[in-house]
């Protein structure tokens, strides 16, 4: 039987828990006290610049442009700070994988600094989320009763593969740590986003219509009623795809490969994929497609990496 904690034990264990996420989600000021692990994270905020880049996500600005400028106080009202969300990625044996850095907005900051400048202006944040506990699983029985293949593609930097609807979101971002400079006169260099940021607060919702819209109205699958994030097609010859969405991870099963494979070449005309041929780990659940037919779920990776973390 476990011994309760007491209030001592509680703390030592609760301090020991925060500097172990700390060191595999540190900020980025801690991040940078290391030596070889700051490099790492270094080279890591700058694959998620040059994606950026190559995506056009932003144009600069020198901040006393922006329509909130104060010449009083000299800064903008309606800007939304931005920080680097910092994390070591696992696999499914909670293994590292590579140090992700992502540059994200304080949405916190941006719902709150809208309703201050906009009163009556009300920001849609809404965006629907698989049932992993039940969707997703059918979905897998559904592959082992069948005999058909279920496969696993997440789509890389996904939200800012969203596209605005109507506008362009009216937000203005201060950039990142080691991001922000200055123009010739000493005024800050900001951001106008042309497509949405990690962090927005409305940027989940702005990349599951942008989905939804490729599957259903170009792909031409059907949403389901009883869980949004599930879409499925049917074609003449009776084979059929099935997709379970969440966020940017999804699963997939097909009972004609050469249909789930058409499926993605066209998705991958509009997306950037990566794709994996057997599901190994989706939402933090361990999958195994046995030979026999037969598919065991655990969590046995989230078990080890809360070992890990918070654990002596």
């Amino acid at each position: 039987m476990f011994k309760p904690l007491n209030n001592g034990d509680a703390d030592i264990a609760a301090a020991y828990g925060l500097i172990a996420h700390r060191a595999y989600n540190p900020t980025w000021a801690l991040a940078m006290k290391g030596d070889d692990e700051a490099n790492r994270w270094r080279d890591a905020a700058r694959a998620e610049m040059q994606n950026f880049e190559r995506h056009g996500v932003y144009i600069e600005i020198s901040e006393d442009q922006l329509p909130s400028w104060n010449n009083h106080s000299k800064r903008a009202a309606k800007l939304v700070d931005m920080r680097w969300g910092l994390r070591k990625k696992k696999n499914e044996k909670a293994d590292l994988l590579k140090y992700k850095a992502q540059a994200v907005v304080c949405g916190n900051q941006q719902k709150r600094k809208a309703l201050a400048v906009e009163p009556e202006h009300t920001l849609e944040t809404f965006a629907p989320a698989a049932r992993s506990a039940s969707t997703f699983k059918l979905l897998c029985a559904a592959g082992c009763t069948a005999n058909i293949r279920v496969r696993q593609f997440d789509v890389e930097a996904a939200y800012i593969q969203g596209k605005f609807e109507g506008n362009d979101g009216g937000v203005f971002v201060r950039p990142p740590p080691n991001e922000r400079f200055f123009d010739d006169r000493e005024v800050p260099i900001v951001w106008k986003p042309l497509k949405p940021l990690y962090g927005e607060a409305d940027a989940g919702r702005i990349w599951h219509c942008t989905a939804k819209k490729q599957r259903v109205e170009t792909q031409g699958f059907t949403q389901s009623e009883f869980d949004p994030c599930y879409f499925f097609k049917k074609y003449a010859d009776g084979h059929r795809v099935d997709l379970v969405l969440y966020v940017d991870d999804c699963g997939m099963a097909g009972t004609g490969s050469a249909q789930a494979d058409d499926y993605l070449r066209i998705f991958c005309d509009r997306f950037k994929l990566t794709l994996q041929k057997t599901l190994k780990q989706f939402l933090g659940m361990n999958i195994d497609m046995r030979a026999d037919g037969g598919v065991e779920i655990s969590a046995s990776a989230y078990i080890k990496a809360k070992a890990e973390t918070y654990l002596p």
